[in-house]
């Protein structure tokens, strides 16, 4: 067991219901770069055809085993073209996650904004975990600014790590 799993594993040996959040883009799928939103929206087709982080993937399927650990993947798309092709390429990729468990917030349909961008994710975690009665959630992102976001919000109650400790 490498060092991220094992910090997973000792993290919900001490708490009673964990919710673990997994961003996609740059997280489990490789990152694409645009030149601009509309160069993204024009090739929305990447998000069914994007190589997965295959070595993160099969440690969050590692973790989806820790019993009282429920995965969920939270994410943003730009549009809800998006939102349908990240579905059909996490039941591709990662079919162990439970549909039920997948968070897309979708930009066309007012899911987040520019200005809100960097909150909206840390409010889903606490939504979810107020919704299902989680004590403690743990959170997997790219984004250094949303990850220092939810450990200032939420203090005790998540632990967030950067995708740098599950590449590892």
């Amino acid at each position: 067991m490498d060092y991220f799993v094992s910090k997973v594993a000792e993290i919900a040996k001490a708490h009673k219901k964990v919710a673990m959040f997994v961003d996609m883009d740059g997280t489990i799928v490789e990152y694409t770069v645009f030149k601009s939103k509309e160069d993204l929206l024009e090739h929305d087709d990447i998000f069914l055809t994007a190589n997965p982080l295959t070595s993160v993937i099969n440690k969050i399927k590692e973790i989806n085993e820790i019993e009282n650990v429920d995965l969920y993947i939270l994410t943003l798309a730009k549009s809800t073209s998006i939102v349908g092709k990240k579905k059909v390429w996490l039941e591709k990729n990662a079919p162990f996650i439970n549909k039920d468990n997948i968070i897309i917030l979708d930009k066309e349909t007012g899911g987040y904004t520019h200005e809100n961008k960097i909150y909206v994710k840390t409010q889903k975690i606490e939504d979810v975990m107020n919704e299902k009665g989680y004590d403690y959630s743990i959170f997997l992102d790219d984004n250094q600014r949303l990850l220092r976001v939810a450990k200032m919000k939420m203090h005790e109650k998540c632990y967030p790590f950067h995708i740098s400790s599950a590449i590892v």
